[in-house]
């Protein structure tokens, strides 16, 4: 039986998530946000890295349709595209271009706007208890049962009244993502915040949109719908991607690693695509009508606050997605990680009920549990960059040749291939990777690799992919 009023600080794609499912628990959701919301898939300013290239894995996009019915159809009709990343991707990895091979993993491409502009109207369309309070910051909490917040509203201090408002609720969650004004609130109430644990690779992004060129204006050989070109030290700092998303549009994007951050003005950006491992983006780029200037964002180190571990919590009181615990979001865990972190809400609050004092410790642990395997696999990843900081395990200097032989044997195994994909999709979890079988595969054919012929180096690799191309 719903009870009351549940409130989620921040209205992205986590918080309409632990929305969606609070909606079965208490008479009332009050999403609260500091923007206003467009009539429309439009940019939001408290929403800055939706400029920029976004994946929602399979398994955010099979959540996503459980939690809001009709989502995936929706989508396509809106104009978002299905693609098979392996046979639809020209991607270049460290070691050459990889086959076109198909798997049966298809993704939807498109922008972040048009994904939370669908969950926003699905979720106000099929459930109202749920309402959306625009404009408002949210400056603190209130202490008591139920717990409070103070909300100063935007509009009111604009016109220079300063005024402020409580508004209780018997759970809040903190979903405002990176951004988060959790850790001060907590000291304003002389409670100490939770630690946190930081590994950053000191990346950034740069992306620019554009309007694709007509398919008559491509050339024939052009087979891709997108484009991934992965960095390799020492020679290349900085990889790059091409994106297509709805209503005909490409967002290229560049991303740099150990400092080595992207031209943030356009003649910069355009200069740089040329300097790549391959001059594929910037031959696109050229063929194409550039319709927004250049975005940067360099707020991109893994950051994992220990909600688990808090000795202090608030017993009505919980954070998810991004606010919790962000990624890097080179990697594309983002979205697909806060949808099943609201399904860890719910389940804790079917096991719990809505006012068990508990309720707080047992998401919080649920989560972390949950959260190790993305966190693993984003900081793994950056840790193959030298100027990555932060505590290093012992285990990635042992693993690190592994997963490299790992990764070469997906380019010509369709079995490890396979496995490589649904788990980076996040429909498997990285145990996969150690099972028996699975790695007795990946070593003999290291061993068959390691007999053959040297490898061409990274100036005899072809800088275009192969041209014709077959499935």
């Amino acid at each position: 039986m719903p009870q009351n009023r549940a409130i989620v600080v921040g209205g992205s794609m986590a918080g309409l998530c632990a929305a969606r499912v609070l909606a079965d628990f208490y008479e009332r959701v009050t999403i609260i946000d500091r923007d206003s919301y467009p009539a429309g898939a439009f940019e939001r300013a408290g929403v800055p890295q939706s400029r920029h290239v976004h994946a929602l894995l399979a398994r955010g996009r099979r959540e996503l349709e459980g939690l809001f019915r009709g989502f995936d159809r929706l989508m396509l009709d809106r104009g978002a595209l299905e693609c098979n990343f392996g046979l639809d991707f020209a991607t270049l990895r460290p070691d050459g271009w990889a086959p076109r091979v198909g798997d049966a993993i298809p993704l939807l491409f498109a922008s972040r706007i048009l994904l939370e502009a669908t969950i926003r109207e699905l979720l106000c369309r099929q459930f109202p208890n749920i309402e959306l309070i625009e404009r408002t910051d949210v400056t603190g909490l209130l202490p008591g049962d139920p717990v409070g917040l103070r909300l100063g509203g935007v509009a009111i201090r604009a016109r220079g009244g300063g005024g402020e408002s409580g508004l209780a609720g018997d759970l809040v969650v903190d979903a405002s993502g990176r951004s988060s004004k959790a850790p001060a609130w907590f000291k304003e109430l002389g409670i100490d915040p939770p630690a946190e644990t930081v590994v950053d690779s000191f990346s950034a992004y740069g992306s620019r949109w554009f309007q694709a060129p007509p398919l008559d204006r491509r050339p024939a050989g052009w087979w891709w719908k997108g484009i991934w070109i992965d960095p390799v030290e020492p020679e290349f700092v900085t990889g790059g991607v091409l994106f297509p998303v709805e209503n005909d549009r490409w967002i290229i994007t560049l991303a740099g690693i150990n400092q080595h951050y992207p031209p943030s003005d356009e003649a910069g950006f355009m200069a740089a695509l040329p300097t790549l491992r391959s001059p594929i983006l910037a031959e696109a780029a050229k063929l194409a009508t550039p319709i927004s200037p250049v975005y940067s964002n360099r707020a991109m180190a893994n950051r994992w606050r220990r909600y688990e571990k808090w000795n202090s919590r608030l017993e009505r009181f919980v954070a998810l997605g991004d606010s919790a615990c962000a990624f890097n979001p080179v990697y594309g865990q983002g979205m697909t990680s806060g949808a099943i972190s609201s399904l860890i809400l719910r389940d804790t609050l079917k096991k719990c009920g809505p006012h068990d004092p508990e309720l707080a410790r047992k998401f919080f642990t649920s989560q972390a549990q949950f959260q190790r395997d993305p966190w693993g696999m984003a900081t793994g990843a950056d840790f193959r960059f030298k100027g990555t900081v932060g505590n290093r395990p012992l285990s990635s200097r042992f693993l690190a040749p592994y997963f490299n032989a790992m990764f070469q044997t997906s380019l010509e195994d369709s079995r490890v291939n396979r496995v490589v994909g649904e788990v980076v999709n996040m429909l498997r979890p990285p145990a996969a990777f150690f099972n028996p079988a699975f790695v007795a595969r990946v070593m003999a054919k290291s061993v068959r690799r390691a007999l053959r012929p040297k490898a061409p180096s990274l100036k005899e690799v072809p800088a275009l992919p192969p041209l014709a191309a077959s499935s």
